[in-house]
């Protein structure tokens, strides 16, 4: 296994517990209702799963999702203490700007903008679906 894919294993590894915490609520309140409307319907377990729980769960999976991508992207002391200077991902060479003669300025805001860019587009375009899913079981 190379390196950059044993940090994509180790920070997913890292975010799991959340993941799992936030998809098992929104599962658990999921109203068995409309399970049992399906089965009475004839839907096979499978069927429940595709046809009905995937599609209500859109919201929570979108949002789940980026909140794992944000904390995958943010895990500069990993990054910099776990890799070599051939694997380091952006947050590395961020800190690489830092000298013993100073900080570069320009070149770290320029390289810190590329760094929160995809993030903030990624999380603009999932809008919707980001505050449905952080809404759903507040409102009854």
């Amino acid at each position: 296994m190379d390196s950059k894919t044993a940090l994509v294993v180790i920070f997913t590894l890292m975010n799991l517990p959340i993941i799992v915490w936030m998809l098992f609520s929104y599962f658990k309140d999921l109203p068995k209702e409309i399970l049992e409307a399906a089965r009475m319907d004839g839907a096979t377990p499978w069927d429940e799963v595709v046809k009905v729980v995937l599609p209500l769960s859109v919201g929570a999976i979108s949002s789940t999702a980026l909140l794992s991508i944000v904390l995958c992207w943010n895990e500069a002391f990993w990054s910099l203490n776990l890799t070599a200077s051939d694997a380091a991902p952006l947050t590395a060479m961020i800190a690489s700007y830092s000298s013993p003669e100073g900080l570069f300025w320009a070149k770290l805001s320029a390289a810190s903008t590329l760094a929160c860019a995809p993030i903030v587009i990624f999380g603009w375009f999932c809008q919707k679906q980001l505050v449905q899913g952080l809404t759903f079981g507040a409102v009854k």
